[in-house]
């Protein structure tokens, strides 16, 4: 939409979210894996996160307690019944990951750093070579590699979020490079 449409000249406000959904749309809530018996997983809610969040408890409880319970299966993370739908999805998924890793590789920065304004961040071209670039409300710049420490893919500035975006697996890093969201458990790169 157009924000002439409402005759407004700027949004204040914004939503966002990632909703992370399995490829047969059936969350994940059980034992995350069958070797480690201690580490269990809530997710892919498909954007129902606040319903099912709740189920999730009790589920985890029960599984928690010995509780039997009649949805055990039905959630279970290990679950193995990939159909020919989800498998098309999955390479789907996976070829969209392999080509926004390449695309991220020969992304090139139109402009300097110097020309980044305050609170506004992209990429740069930084002593020949592109690197993501963010100068604070009070002027500070900040450069970072854009490349995700998770698998290597590269970010791209999210101007609504002012932050770093992994296309590939979602992660998501501050202006600065700090982890907002995993699944990179390391900042990235600040570059000098």
């Amino acid at each position: 939409f157009a924000k002439h449409e409402f005759h407004v000249e700027s949004f204040g406000q914004f939503w966002s979210a990632q909703d992370l959904i399995t490829l047969d749309k059936i969350p994940y809530i059980g034992q995350m894996t069958p070797n480690d018996p201690n580490v269990f997983v809530a997710t892919g809610f498909a954007k129902w996160g606040m319903t099912n969040g709740i189920a999730a408890g009790l589920l985890l409880s029960d599984l928690l307690t010995g509780t039997p319970n009649r949805f055990r299966h039905l959630f279970d993370p290990n679950r193995s019944k990939l159909k020919t739908k989800d498998a098309t999805q999955f390479v789907k998924n996976n070829a969209d990951v392999a080509i926004e890793l390449v695309k991220g590789k020969l992304a090139k920065a139109r402009r300097s750093a110097d020309e980044l304004q305050p609170d506004e961040g992209g990429l740069v071209n930084h002593h020949g070579k592109t690197v993501g670039g963010y100068r604070d409300p009070e002027g500070k710049l900040h450069l970072v590699s854009t490349t995700c420490t998770h698998m290597g893919c590269d970010t791209k500035w999210n101007e609504a979020e002012r932050s770093w975006d992994c296309p590939c697996h979602g992660s998501r890093f501050g202006p600065t490079g700090e982890v907002l969201e995993g699944p990179a458990v390391n900042p990235l790169k600040s570059i000098e």
